[in-house]
């Protein structure tokens, strides 16, 4: 077989750090209230992902395999950093190589993120020896790749995340069992993941970035709020609800636990307590006060996306610090 080599270029990786809510993403068509705006500035700041010529990233548009496989290895760390400050050359030989697949020529720009993970095992490609790289990437088929690329994956017992589209014995129920334990699928009111749906953009970005922040103690679903209508009740824990402080319900956290939300669309965090037990609809985590919800967006949005992590009291917000005693 004719040895042949690709040198290829890519943004170094930094260290992984905290999203900055004050920082944005540099896409001109990424704002504020965009449903993946936390993700899609997280991944840009790491030079995971990068947008096209004209400064847009077009988060709403499907994303095809090639696209997918280069943002899926990058994030994946196939390709490290070798200094601060440098750009990484990745040089792979790839002599010992089968031909990759029928419809991938040699000069095709994604060439050296598909030898990369057909060297790895990850991508075997279709009966008929083709990659079909033009052709849209589906939610199974990028988790499939994404969480093949790890090895220190530990699949979940699969009962426990068994959505009304996912029967137990479908080959892909592993890979979504797994990302629903880390939080990273979006889940329907109800109980549906649509594991054949084609991606867009900025649903593999929000993949990723959950699957990376979920390793640092984060946990991701939907928050709801709850208010006016039961003001003045008693919680779970015993404590009078009061709408104006900033506290939550979460099904298991121990009462008075301090948790720090962010809201995935615009940034926006607040500190609350648990005071309570629920919600319990499909991919639900968090009920939070009224008070609470209003920090973070507007009360007529009734849901969002959400990232939470138990903080430490010290670090606790001044808002909440006196109801925490």
């Amino acid at each position: 077989m004719k040895k042949f080599a690709l040198v290829f270029s890519i943004s170094l990786l930094a260290p992984l750090t905290a999203f900055s809510p004050t920082t944005k993403a540099a896409f001109t068509d990424v704002e504020a209230e965009d449903m993946h705006y936390v993700a899609i500035g997280y991944l840009e700041e790491q030079g995971i992902i990068s947008g096209y010529e004209d400064g847009t990233f077009k988060a709403h548009e499907k994303v095809n395999r090639a696209e997918a496989l280069k943002m899926l290895t990058i994030a994946g760390g196939f390709f490290t950093e070798t200094a601060p400050d440098k750009v990484n050359t990745a040089i792979h030989d790839f002599q010992s190589l089968p031909e990759l697949f029928t419809d991938t020529p040699e000069n095709a720009w994604y060439l050296p993120y598909l030898a990369a993970a057909k060297e790895k095992g990850i991508i075997e490609g279709y009966d008929d020896g083709s990659f079909r790289p033009e052709q849209n990437i589906n939610l199974v088929e990028a988790l499939k790749i994404y969480l093949s690329s790890f090895d220190n994956i530990i699949f979940p017992n699969l009962n426990n995340y068994i959505f009304l589209d996912t029967p137990e014995n479908a080959w892909f129920t592993p890979y979504t069992a797994y990302s629903a334990q880390r939080g990273m699928l979006e889940i329907n009111l109800e109980n549906k993941i649509f594991p054949d749906q084609e991606l867009t953009r900025g649903y593999l970005a929000e993949i990723i970035y959950r699957k990376k922040k979920s390793g640092e103690g984060f946990d991701f679903g939907k928050a709801t709020f709850y208010g006016a209508n039961v003001q003045g009740s008693n919680t779970a824990s015993g404590q009078t609800f009061d709408m104006n402080l900033f506290t939550a319900a979460h099904k298991t956290l121990p009462f008075n636990t301090i948790v720090r939300v962010t809201n995935l669309a615009n940034g926006k965090t607040v500190d609350v307590k648990i005071t309570d037990r629920g919600p319990y609809g499909p991919g639900r985590v968090l009920d939070l006060s009224s008070g609470a919800f209003k920090e973070i967006t507007d009360l007529w949005r009734g849901i969002i996306n959400v990232q939470y992590e138990v903080i430490p009291t010290e670090t606790i917000s001044e808002a909440i610090q006196d109801d925490s005693q």
